[in-house]
């Protein structure tokens, strides 16, 4: 049975993979956007989320319960979100509005696929933290 600090440390791992993906996608899609779907309710963490941050042992500033939770996000700048994917909730790594959800294949049908094979990773090796 594999340690959950080393299961852990893949699911970072597979952040890392992603987030360039996700951005190259998300770079050229949401600074046209005028509704902001980055909303203060995507930065609540799960169970899921904080036993992952648990065995990678390592520190998340933790979200304002304080803010309206459609609110724009806390984290979100000019830029996009100050976190690094690792950091942020998983359902902000997974949500994917209409306009990207079209937008994704039809840019990069290999980064796309990439991009979906890394989150079915993730959500494989969450589910084996929790067992």
């Amino acid at each position: 049975m594999r340690k959950k600090e080393d299961i852990a440390r893949e699911i970072e791992a597979r952040f890392q993979q992603l987030s360039p993906l996700i951005e190259a996608f998300t770079s050229e899609v949401c600074p046209e956007c005028r509704e902001v779907c980055c909303k203060q309710r995507h930065a609540l963490y799960d169970e899921d989320d904080l036993l992952f941050y648990k065995y990678l042992r390592k520190e998340v500033p933790l979200p304002d319960n304080r803010i309206d939770p459609d609110a724009p996000c806390e984290f979100l700048s000019s830029q996009g979100c100050i976190k690094p994917r690792w950091q942020r909730p998983f359902r902000c790594t997974w949500y994917f509005c209409e306009a990207l959800l079209k937008y994704m294949p039809e840019r990069s049908v290999k980064k796309y696929r990439k991009m979906t094979e890394l989150l079915r990773d993730i959500l494989f090796l969450r589910s084996e933290l929790k067992g």
